[in-house]
C-alpha cells in the first residue's frame, strides 16, 4: 500500500500527494529551485482543532517510520531531487507519535543530507511539550490565540499560554543563540485579529528568539479569513521579533494548512 497514492498538482506548482490509507504529503516549490515537503504522522487526528478540515478525520492510527520517510522519498523522485527542507506539519500531531517522528527526522538528515535546522517538528502545543526541549530539529508551536479561554476552544487538547511561553523561554536557553522558537498564528476574523489579542500577544513574556508565523488562513464553515496579516506584522516586528506571514499554498487541491482532508 506504500505506493499506492494519486498526484495532484496546484495552479502555483504545489503537488498533493494522496496515499490510499488516509494520510498526505505537500511538495511545495520555494524560490531558487528548492521545495520543502510538508509529512504526515498519522492517519487522523485527535487533538480536535475546529478550525481545521485534517482534524475532522477521526484518529485511525499512527503512521510508522518506513510510511513516513517514504513519503519524502515519492516526493522526491516526483521532483527529480532532494528536499531543501522537511516539516511535520502534515496530517497528526507529531507529539503523539514522537518516537516515530524522531527516528524517521534523523533518518531524514542523514539519508538526504538534510540540515537539522531544516527539519521542524510542529505542535498543537500539548501536555508533553517538553519532550521537545533538547531534540535538535526546530521547533514550531501553534498558538492561535493568547487568551486560554479562546485558545481551549479553538484546540481543546491544547495547554496554557502561559505552559508555552515557558517552554519557549526553556527551548531558547537550551539551544544556541542562532536558534529560534517558531510560534504559529492563523489569524481567524473576529475570532483572534483584534486589538486586545495582539496587545495581549505582544504582552505574554515571549523570548527575544521567538519567530510569528502568521499562517495565512483558509476559511471553514463559520470560521473566516482574517484581513489584519499586515498589521499583526508590523506590530511584532516593532516591537522587536522576527515575522513573516506564510502564504496559502495549493489551495485549490486541498493542500493548504489545515485541508489535508478537504477533497478537490
Amino acid at each position: 500500500m506504500l505506493n499506492n497514492y494519486k498526484i495532484k498538482k496546484a495552479k502555483d506548482g504545489t503537488i498533493k500527494i494522496d496515499f490510499a490509507d488516509g494520510y498526505s504529503s505537500v511538495i511545495i516549490p520555494t524560490k531558487y529551485g528548492k521545495n520543502t515537503i510538508c509529512v504526515s504522522c498519522q492517519i487522523g487526528c485527535s487533538v480536535g482543532c475546529v478550525f481545521c478540515y485534517s482534524g475532522r478525520q477521526k484518529f485511525k492510527r499512527n503512521l510508522n517510520g518506513e510510511e513516513i520517510i517514504n513519503q519524502v522519498e515519492i516526493a522526491g523522485n516526483i521532483i527529480g531531487k532532494k528536499p531543501t527542507a522537511i516539516v511535520f506539519m502534515g496530517m497528526g500531531e507529531p507529539l503523539l507519535n514522537l518516537k516515530n517522528v524522531l527516528e524517521v527526522a534523523e533518518d531524514i538528515h542523514n539519508k538526504f543530507l538534510v540540515a537539522y535546522h531544516r527539519i521542524t517538528i510542529s505542535t498543537s502545543g500539548l501536555k508533553d511539550i517538553n519532550k521537545l526541549l533538547k531534540i535538535k530539529f526546530n521547533v514550531a508551536v501553534s498558538l492561535h490565540s493568547p487568551f486560554d479561554k479562546i485558545r481551549k476552544k479553538l484546540i481543546p487538547a491544547g495547554i496554557s499560554t502561559r505552559c508555552i511561553v515557558n517552554f519557549a523561554k526553556k527551548y531558547c536557553k537550551m539551544h544556541n543563540k542562532k536558534t529560534y522558537i517558531m510560534i504559529e498564528y492563523a489569524l481567524i476574523n473576529k475570532v483572534n485579529d483584534q486589538d486586545k489579542d495582539l496587545k495581549r500577544l505582544l504582552n505574554l513574556g515571549w523570548p527575544k528568539r521567538t519567530l510569528f508565523n502568521l499562517i495565512e488562513f483558509n476559511s471553514i464553515g463559520k470560521f473566516k479569513k482574517s484581513s489584519a496579516y499586515e498589521k499583526f506584522k508590523l506590530a511584532i516586528i516593532k516591537n522587536g521579533f522576527k515575522c513573516f506571514i506564510r502564504k496559502s499554498r495549493g489551495k485549490d487541491i486541498g493542500a493548504s494548512c489545515g485541508m489535508l482532508n478537504f477533497s478537490k
